[in-house]
């Protein structure tokens, strides 16, 4: 498995979150902080991915929805 998985079961984790809980780069860091600390087995690498990683994954993702 690669980053390009690990961000692909990120994304589709945030995703899967109600519209109302990712308009805000506070829900994002929220977000990464807990998968950082309750999901683990997400991603594929033993030492997983920092909270600042996965912030910058769903960043682009929050501003489109910012935007719309």
């Amino acid at each position: 498995m690669s980053q390009a998985d690990d961000k692909a079961r990120v994304l589709e984790e945030w995703l899967r979150l109600p519209e109302s809980r990712r308009r805000h780069a506070t829900d994002a860091v929220a977000f990464a902080y807990r998968l950082v600390r309750e999901r683990a087995d997400l991603f594929s690498h033993g030492d997983g991915a920092s909270h600042d990683v996965i912030v910058g994954w769903l960043l682009p993702y929050l501003a489109n929805l910012e935007a719309g």
